[in-house]
């Protein structure tokens, strides 16, 4: 059963949905627009639109499908992109489908302060009300240290140094004559970066996520 929580809040908690499906769109918004704590600022369906909706309304949590449009992990990126640039915004990832293990923790590295499916939407006014009331979930930290953890040790000195590089837009080229070594060395290291990540976008867009992960130490 269901514990009904008691909501402490004098004003509205105001959220936005990223979600473009449509049919869960209009569900989920017509559900929490009935709540009298909770004000849905604006329902959009694409990272581009979330960006441009933070940058020019007031919002509080967000509610992140997890697959926008055709390209896996593209919630992901949009959670990231909040949790980098919007530290104050809580974001909760919602699923109607079971991924494998490393895209839910994927989800906690990203600063998502929760993880719900869809079908069990019912759980959202309380998520929503306890990411207010908390840094953090109970479990969302000591998940997030421990994929960071097992992150960092995958890179080496070298390889920091080289993604920091790569994320400042220097080419293979510029950093073979950088640091004196062939360019074939560097491919074989950025290679083997990709391959230690199971990474299949560019190393550019790896460079970005670990530089917004926190794994790159400074200089």
């Amino acid at each position: 059963m269901m514990i009904k929580r008691r909501w402490r809040c004098i004003d509205k908690i105001k959220v936005m949905l990223v979600e473009d499906d449509i049919e869960w769109q209009r569900g989920i918004c017509d559900f929490l627009g009935g709540h009298p704590q909770i004000e849905i600022v604006c329902c959009v369906s694409s990272r581009k639109e979330c960006q441009t909706a933070l940058q020019n309304t007031a919002i509080d949590v967000v509610l992140m499908d997890i697959m926008l449009g055709e390209q896996s992990g593209t919630g992901l990126d949009a959670a990231l992109d909040i949790a980098y640039e919007h530290l104050a915004v809580k974001v909760i990832m919602l699923s109607s489908v079971d991924y494998d293990d490393e895209v839910f923790y994927e989800a906690f590295l990203s600063g998502a302060y929760d993880f719900v499916y869809k079908n069990d939407f019912e759980q959202l006014p309380n998520v929503i009300a306890e990411s207010l009331e908390n840094k953090t979930s109970k479990y969302g930290s000591r998940l997030r240290k421990l994929v960071f953890d097992k992150k960092k040790e995958l890179l080496t000195p070298h390889d920091s140094e080289l993604l920091r590089l790569i994320g400042q837009g220097r080419t293979q080229q510029e950093i073979s004559q950088m640091n004196s070594v062939s360019l074939a060395a560097v491919k074989k290291q950025v290679g083997r970066l990709l391959e230690k990540f199971n990474w299949s976008g560019s190393s550019k867009e790896l460079a970005d996520k670990c530089l917004k992960w926190g794994l790159l130490d400074k200089p």
